[in-house]
């Protein structure tokens, strides 16, 4: 019988490395197996514990299967009649012959072998369970700690004793990293290899700022606020519509929250972001109007066959409304998945555009 201080440190091992004690003792089996194999005699059958969890008591057995055709597919520890009624005098073919393993005979070298292998086991569990880990967080957010930077990737810590690397592309556009800094990265996907799970992160994916309103806003985790769509330039800025299916909740007065305090806290997660937000309209006349926000909308006309819009703006908005680079009529096109094509008052005047005042507030 193995002593009881041998379970215990078991448990231990289990409760430490937060593995489970079932398949921990799996893997004591597997290599007590290896080891029996190299003890003199060795033990040539199959090796099998049996555990008393009350008791804290392990007791290992090898048993021998008597056949009358050796199946080289079937269990280890197959012998012929003949040789099975050398060990027991009246052994018939289908029996099991069952023999508790002797430890006063195990020397350095078998238990060599056991450690080896029972190391290299609880190593490949703890590859599993990181798997597994990660694997549940693809889609979600977790902190990591910046390890080093180097030409074209950042190493992150993400925990369990396991590091990612993120391409510079994936990061935000002019943020630093520096040894020891903390960011919130999304998981977007995990590849198992020999080596343990391999964790693909990205600061610049708009998942990730899906997921931030999600923790950050209750009434979005609660399903009082569903968010319509997002476009982003990761670092620069984001557009994010969200509508409410609570007549008494403001949809982008939740997400900002009093005095700004949701909001300025998804921006400091991802480097001071800009973040627009703005409320989604069934109507794509006001749609659009909504996504060109900070910039007021007079007019907007649509070809639904070519899902294009033509917008009417003052000509002391025109800058707001097309925005630096374009940027904030190219978010508002991607955003509301229409073609937007933004003129002064003055210029479809001009042109003789006739339109009509159509965007109410």
């Amino acid at each position: 019988m193995i002593s009881k201080n041998f379970f215990e440190s078991l448990q231990l091992i289990a409760e430490e490395r937060k593995l489970d004690i079932e398949d921990i003792l799996k893997k004591v089996e597997i290599a007590l197996g290896v080891a029996c194999r190299h003890v003199n005699p060795p033990y040539t059958g199959d090796i099998k514990l049996e555990v008393n969890f009350e008791q804290k008591k392990i007791r290992a057995f090898e048993y021998k299967y008597v056949v009358d055709q050796i199946d080289p597919n079937g269990p280890r520890g197959q012998i012929l009649l003949e040789e099975a009624q050398k060990i027991k005098d009246r052994a018939k073919v289908g029996q099991i012959i069952k023999t508790e393993i002797d430890f006063s005979i195990f020397k350095r070298k078998p238990a060599q072998y056991f450690k080896q292998i029972f190391n290299n086991g609880l190593k490949e569990l703890e590859r599993e369970r990181a798997y597994q880990y990660f694997k549940e967080r693809v889609g979600d957010i977790i902190t990591a700690k910046v390890v080093s930077v180097n030409d074209g990737f950042i190493t992150f810590n993400i925990g369990l004793g396991y590091e990612s690397h993120m391409p510079i592309k994936e990061g935000l556009e002019g943020e630093e990293y520096n040894i020891g800094d903390e960011k919130k990265v999304y998981i977007t996907k995990v590849e198992k290899t020999g080596k343990g799970p391999k964790v693909f992160i990205s600061r610049a994916n708009k998942e990730i700022v899906k997921r931030l309103f999600e923790i950050t806003i209750p009434e979005i985790s609660n399903g009082d606020i569903e968010i319509m769509g997002i476009a982003r330039d990761p670092g620069s800025r984001t557009k994010i519509g969200v509508m409410s299916l609570n007549p008494n909740i403001d949809a982008k007065g939740a997400c900002v929250g009093a005095g700004g305090l949701r909001i300025k806290s998804i921006n400091a997660a991802l480097n001071d972001e800009k973040i627009d937000v703005f409320t989604w309209k069934e109507d794509p006349v006001e749609l659009i109007a909504e996504a060109l926000l900070p910039a007021r909308v007079l007019s907007v006309m649509l070809d639904q066959k070519e899902k294009k819009a033509t917008v009417i703006v003052d000509d002391d908005q025109y800058s707001l409304a097309i925005g630096r680079n374009g940027q904030n009529a190219r978010l508002a096109a991607y955003v509301t998945n229409w073609k937007i094509d933004i003129k002064k008052l003055s210029d479809a005047q001009e042109e003789g555009i006739e339109f009509e005042y159509n965007v109410t507030g």
